[in-house]
């Protein structure tokens, strides 16, 4: 019997996703997934958030991120290709907590040089041309700016584990296939599959990478999930928290990449 991780589909062919819908985005109330949620959150704010700085929120879906760098001083703006998505934020968040624009990210509708930061949450293997987008960013980035990246990886020790326990239940114990697709491959909406080897490779001759690590460990993974859920809520919490901390430092085998980028014009002036 061989272990070795199965064939997986073929990405999509690439098309500018104009149509993105709030019915696309599939919710999850387990504690390991709001763990990973807010830690985005958290970080995307630790870095994007600054008083009196302009930040742009690419595919910002509703909104609520670049809203919430306006509540922390920011001055928050938006950038998202779906009409329903721009119509969702403007009835939640009012003109004067958000600019939103509509427009993709591989050709960002503004003037070079218009902001300090850009924020972009799982969105990137998303894009048509992310190395346009890099492009791009590093244009409208500001001296001193700084774009940031948090990726889904579909090499994380979860997905390595989900393909690992597939063969075995499938090929070993002979259990039908499930129905559905498996968490460790990408959406069909997906047009790139988010690894670090990906990650690091993004930046070319546009941008430099300053910093990467990983958050959360083994997220998804078949019945860890059902276990958090379970556990008193003090001691999963730990449990999420103490794994989160390995998975900074190894962002290889982390549920989410963050990247950190600069312009190289800046790598003289620091």
């Amino acid at each position: 019997m061989s272990l070795a991780p199965s064939s997986e589909p073929a990405l999509a062919e690439p098309s500018y996703d104009l149509d993105y819908s709030i019915h696309d985005f599939e919710a999850d109330s387990r504690r390991d997934s709001q763990f990973l949620y807010k830690r985005i959150e958290d970080e995307m704010y630790r870095h994007g958030a600054r008083a009196g700085e302009r930040t742009l929120d690419i595919a910002c879906g509703v909104g609520r991120i670049a809203a919430g760098v306006s509540e922390r001083g920011g001055e928050g703006w938006g950038l998202e290709p779906s009409q329903e998505m721009l119509g969702l934020s403007r009835w939640l968040f009012p003109a004067e907590r958000v600019v939103l624009v509509r427009g993709i990210a591989e050709a960002l509708p503004f003037r070079d040089g218009s902001f300090d930061r850009l924020i972009c949450q799982g969105s990137l293997d998303h894009f048509v041309k992310p190395h346009e987008f890099m492009g791009e960013a590093a244009r409208v980035l500001r001296p001193g700016g700084r774009v940031i990246i948090a990726l889904a990886n579909y090499e994380s020790l979860s997905c390595r584990l989900g393909r690992l326990l597939y063969r075995v239940a499938t090929d070993l114990l002979r259990r039908p296939q499930p129905p559905h697709r498996p968490y460790w491959q990408p959406p069909p909406d997906h047009f790139h599959r988010g690894d670090l080897p990906f990650v690091r490779a993004l930046g070319q001759s546009t941008l430099r990478l300053e910093s990467c690590y990983g958050l959360s460990l083994l997220w998804l993974l078949y019945y860890w999930g059902s276990v958090m859920d379970r556990l008193p809520r003090p001691l999963a919490q730990g449990v999420l928290q103490t794994l989160d901390r390995i998975a900074y430092r190894a962002p290889a085998l982390s549920d989410m990449i963050v990247s950190v980028w600069r312009s190289h014009e800046q790598d003289g002036a620091t």
